[in-house]
């Protein structure tokens, strides 16, 4: 073997092994989810609501920004041997649906006896999130109610709704999470993607910030950050009927 073909190959095999590198961290900055939870987690066992559920909130960055990163550093291919999906359902199953149910019970939202009305979203979603079709990655939508009960907990914290309406709309949304009607998958959806990532952006941010004010100001944010989740939520509804229609 020549200097010029084993210099060739040297730079061949480096360039594998800093793609496998970038491929790893990327799995490992999927992992570091569980790393914010826990401090959501400590947050909650101390009485820190807002905090707890600031972490909490914010694990949702990680969850938004981890797939765009898989496939520009294309895991599949250079770190095979970690399932990505699996990954990401274990960590969402703890930040979407575990996590808020603790919240839900530590700040007493529901109606008695909680841990009964705890235990919906977590069942629910236990077959939600073990459904073949539960993400129609292709098209761009979950199917069934996609688990958003971070979000859920979020506004019953924010409004201090009383723990009756809590329940009902926690039996309401765990009822959904069968029916298989199709959300948004803001992150594959083909069309006008950066307005729908514009705009969960925009009203994660105003909850956010409504987390730490009060009063006055706290309504009008509340208010900003619910347009989104109108819109979404309608124009998923809207999709979902002309795709049953389309169907026949």
């Amino acid at each position: 073997m020549n200097n010029e073909t084993h210099t060739s190959t040297a730079a061949d095999h480096g360039a594998v092994a800093s793609a496998r590198t970038k491929a790893l961290l990327v799995h490992l900055y999927t992992a570091s989810t569980m790393v914010v939870l826990m401090i959501s987690t400590a947050f909650l066992l101390n009485g820190q609501m807002t905090a707890a559920l600031f972490t909490m909130l914010l694990s949702i960055v990680i969850d938004a920004t981890d797939g765009s990163f898989a496939r520009r550093f294309k895991v599949k291919v250079y770190a095979p041997e970690y399932d990505g999906r699996t990954m990401d359902d274990i960590i969402d199953y703890v930040s979407y649906v575990f996590l808020p149910a603790i919240f839900m019970l530590k700040a007493g939202m529901l109606l008695e006896p909680a841990i009964i009305f705890c235990c919906l979203p977590l069942i629910s979603s236990a077959f939600g999130f073990s459904r073949v079709d539960a993400k129609l990655d292709d098209d761009g939508f979950f199917v069934g109610f996609p688990s958003y009960w971070n979000i859920v907990v979020a506004y019953f914290y924010l409004t201090s709704s009383p723990p009756w309406l809590n329940t009902l709309i926690i039996v309401f949304l765990a009822v959904l999470v069968f029916v298989p009607t199709r959300y948004i998958y803001i992150t594959r959806f083909p069309r006008l993607r950066r307005a729908h990532l514009a705009g969960a952006t925009l009203s994660g941010i105003a909850v956010l910030v409504a987390l730490f004010v009060s009063g006055n100001l706290r309504q009008p944010l509340v208010l900003i950050s619910l347009i989104y989740p109108v819109i979404y939520t309608v124009y998923s509804l809207i999709l979902d009927r002309r795709a049953r229609r389309a169907a026949g």
